[in-house]
């Protein structure tokens, strides 16, 4: 393991190739990383110091071609680099001479077979997942032939769009400039001659404070223990199985528009671990290391390949089964959308691995959920959910079970007590919260009444509201936060202490839900205004508000009655015993 200090142009030369494993992690980089290198190589430009590029970590296969271990998402960067600079400098050859001593053409021939491709073999090879494309869009410069299925092709694909665009705008002798800064930049090389080593190498380079995601780090582990307990051409074999599952993945992921990778493997680990929402990803002894060591001690290589291979194939079905949930058409999965509640995840993966093809169990999951998620952002109390729920996703194998745990926690059992139907109805006499991440319970709970009000209404009837169709949607205050200065003829109930001790201010029936610019509107504005501009709103519950004024007033009556109708409304709603 010599380091061995070369330039770029070195590092390229002739007939070396350079090959990105499957334990690496795909293209990362983004506009920051590409700007910071175009910056550093205009920078070098000015000066007589070379520009160093950092380290590369190579696993020698044989002769000139290498694997790269660490080093290649600059080394990824600088080949898409190379291609702009080419596309950019073919254009410009069309009105001048690039090189006085060169044609145009044997330049740009030059610069193709020094850094892309070599006697028809790529001198780079992008991981497996991603080879094809990489070595079409960038090494061949066909950008028709394929459309970015992954994320990292996207970014691939943006790139080189970038450095295009970049370089567009200089002058023939800037980029030419540039591109001499890159060949004479610094670069150590170490290599290794051991796979094994390599992984290893690999995990603890990018455990020194180099970002990776989860599922990378994740990738990696698999790929170790694959080496460590195969023969080389066993676990060759096994690596192209575990390549092909991680493509699945990381197409599925480009789909997934609600949550990132490592989240849903997070709620994987969640879901299948036997530590629950105990689960830690950066905890070894909580993780999915701990789970592969306790299964596989004192067993034999095949059973730990076993364990491996059934913890990835379950994993890309987690994924498969995400977007299948994100993309169905159901009225509960909407409703769990809404309200973002990521402790519901792990329920909706293990559901999926015991319902996966019963529709009608799958709603009644999604329902259940909803009910407890709604209870439980009513009352606010500020337990731990994940802790509270992590006994009912172990035992979780039928919807019995989980109907049943979700009851315990929420009406049957005396410990949990703060989400009973009691607690429910003091949460209502105070469910506006300023706070935007508990802001969201009352516009939900108000949106499910329009629906339930419009369910009974002839000419509404059939038609689902969402507050989607609402252009800013907000919480209006009947009887407004700010009390109105000409009090005897503002139409609402004084402001006394009992007005306050009571929670008439922000309890649900002094909530309506409105448009931003309909609250602006109407501000402080005496009940009669308010009234008024009610009647001509889409909304039944803005509507309804004259049924509940005493006199065309706003009055504490008004309110309680109000109040009692939208609790009634939230107990039925919301009850387990009258929904499933």
């Amino acid at each position: 393991m010599t380091p061995n200090k070369t330039t770029i142009k070195k590092f390229f030369e002739g007939e070396k190739q350079y090959t990105i494993p499957v334990y690496q992690r795909a293209y990362s980089w983004e506009k920051e990383q590409w700007n910071d290198l175009l910056d550093d190589l205009e920078e070098a430009t000015k000066g007589e110091n070379h520009y160093f590029f950092g380290n590369v970590l190579l696993e020698e296969i044989n002769g000139e071609t290498n694997d790269i271990i660490d080093g290649q998402q600059r080394i990824t960067t600088i080949i898409i680099f190379v291609r702009a600079a080419i596309n950019i400098l073919k254009e410009k050859a069309k009105n001048e001479q690039l090189d006085n001593e060169k044609s145009n053409e044997d330049f740009l021939k030059y610069m193709e077979e020094d850094y892309l491709v070599n006697r028809s073999k790529a001198k780079l090879q992008a991981v497996e997942y991603d080879r094809d494309y990489f070595k079409d869009v960038i090494i061949h410069n066909d950008d028709k032939k394929h459309k970015p299925q992954t994320p990292s092709q996207e970014r691939i694909k943006e790139a080189k769009i970038f450095f295009e665009k970049k370089l567009k705008e200089k002058e023939t002798e800037e980029i030419k400039a540039i591109f001499r800064a890159l060949q004479k930049a610094e670069i150590l090389s170490i290599p290794f001659a051991n796979k094994k080593d390599s992984v290893l190498m690999f995990e603890l380079q990018n455990n020194r404070g180099k970002k990776l995601t989860n599922m990378e780090k994740l990738k990696s582990y698999l790929a170790y223990q694959i080496y460590t307990y195969c023969n080389k051409e066993v676990s060759e074999a096994k690596l192209k199985e575990i390549t092909s599952v991680f493509e699945t993945i990381y197409r599925l992921i480009k789909d997934i528009e609600i949550t990132d990778e490592d989240s849903i493997l997070n709620y994987f680990n969640i879901s299948y671990s036997k530590f629950g929402f105990n689960y830690r990803e950066n905890d070894d002894s909580l993780n999915y290391k701990k789970e592969y060591k306790d299964y596989t001690e004192n067993k034999g290589n095949d059973e730990k390949i076993a364990w491996i291979e059934n913890y990835i194939k379950e994993l890309k079905n987690a994924f498969v089964n995400f977007k299948e949930f994100e993309k169905t058409e159901s009225v509960y999965k909407d409703y769990l959308l809404m309200l973002d509640s990521s402790e519901t995840y792990p329920f909706v993966l293990k559901a999926y691995r015991l319902f996966v093809n019963d529709k009608e169990k799958l709603e009644k999951v999604y329902k259940a959920l909803e009910i407890m998620i709604v209870r439980h952002k009513i009352v606010k109390t500020g337990a731990n959910l994940a802790a509270r729920l992590d006994n009912v996703l172990k035992k979780f194998d039928s919807l019995e079970s989980l109907i049943d745990g979700l009851k315990e926690i929420c009406v049957s059992n005396d410990r949990n007590w703060y989400w009973k139907d009691e607690e429910i109805k003091r949460g209502l006499c105070n469910i506006y919260e300023q706070k935007k991440q508990k802001i969201r319970i009352a516009p939900y709970v108000l949106m499910r009444y329009e629906n339930y009000l419009r369910s009974d209404d002839i000419h509404t009837k059939g038609y689902k509201f969402s507050l989607k169709e609402i252009q800013t949607p907000e919480i209006e205050h009947i009887a407004p936060q700010t009390e109105n200065e000409e009090e005897l003829s503002s139409g609402y109930c004084e402001y006394d202490e009992d007005f306050y001790d009571n929670y008439y201010l922000h309890c649900i029936g002094n909530l309506l839900l409105i448009d931003k610019s309909h609250n602006i509107s109407i501000g402080n504005k005496p009940f009669k205004d308010k009234l008024a501009s009610y009647e001509n709103s889409p909304l039944i519950q803005q509507k309804e508000i004259k049924v509940f004024a005493v006199n065309k007033k706003w009055e504490k009556d008004s309110i309680d009655k109000r109040h009692e109708k939208l609790e009634n409304f939230v107990l039925e709603t919301w009850s387990f015993e009258k929904n499933l």
